[in-house]
């Protein structure tokens, strides 16, 4: 049992080692303990599995990083078609539909605002979970509970109530199913992995014909999704 933990803790050491020197990882932003859990998380199942072997973190955060950037200005400007398009591809609908509302919102009423000015000072991996689900129909209506796509939210408090109710029936029986005749042939591993993000903004507000500048320090984390097998990652919530 010791050398079961001594191992897994190594192991855990290591990939710290990597995740740091692949700038993956700020230690700026990420001391050693938060560092270290992290690491922890990507080397145990199912993140250690040998197809996931060769997974990128730091491609991922530099990706990562590149959607912070380009939707943090689609935020901050009068939306188009264009925009709801960019939207629908790089965010889970529910998000989608949050970040156009928040852009409509900035620019209604006599005191819109707008980006003047973004700097990404610092982003580090912050968090990598990844569940097992026995098919994509157990993915699916997972993510619906979560809300990741949207469904609840058109649905009054009580066609919400039974539908939440029809959910986790029908996951209830497929975990049911699952454990009585088990079989990894459907697995589907679907990932959330959070990213840290600071950054240093320069806005402006229109009022009565004058421009107040604000600047600011920014943090905040995203969340992206994906499956891990075939890679295909989507803002799935931000905090």
């Amino acid at each position: 049992m010791f050398a079961r933990v001594a191992a897994r803790v190594s192991r855990a050491c290591a990939m710290n080692d990597s995740l740091v020197a692949s700038g993956a990882v700020d230690t700026k932003l990420m001391w050693q303990v938060p560092r270290l859990a992290l690491a922890l998380q990507c080397s145990i199942p199912p993140l250690d599995a040998p197809r996931f072997a060769n997974f990128d973190y730091g491609e991922f955060v530099e990706g990562a990083a590149h959607a912070y950037a380009v939707l943090n200005e689609v935020v901050y400007r009068r939306q188009t078609d264009e925009d709801a398009e960019l939207l629908s591809k790089t965010c889970t609908p529910q998000i989608a539909r949050v970040l156009a509302h928040t852009a409509n919102e900035l620019h209604a009423g006599d005191a819109p605002m707008t980006l003047e000015a973004s700097t990404l000072a610092r982003r580090s991996l912050h968090a990598c979970v990844a569940d097992v689900f026995a098919s994509e129909r157990e993915r699916d209506l997972e993510h619906t509970l979560r809300g990741y796509d949207d469904e609840l939210h058109a649905l009054d408090a009580t066609e919400r109530e039974k539908r939440i109710g029809d959910i986790a029936t029908e996951l209830f029986e497929l975990r049911k199913a699952r454990e009585e005749s088990p079989s990894s042939a459907e697995e589907v591993v679907s990932a959330e992995f959070d990213v840290l993000f600071e950054s240093h903004e320069k806005m402006a507000i229109d009022i009565a014909g004058q421009s107040l500048v604000v600047e600011k320090k920014q943090l905040s984390t995203w969340r992206f999704l994906s499956p891990l097998d075939e890679p295909e990652w989507r803002v799935c919530k931000i905090f």
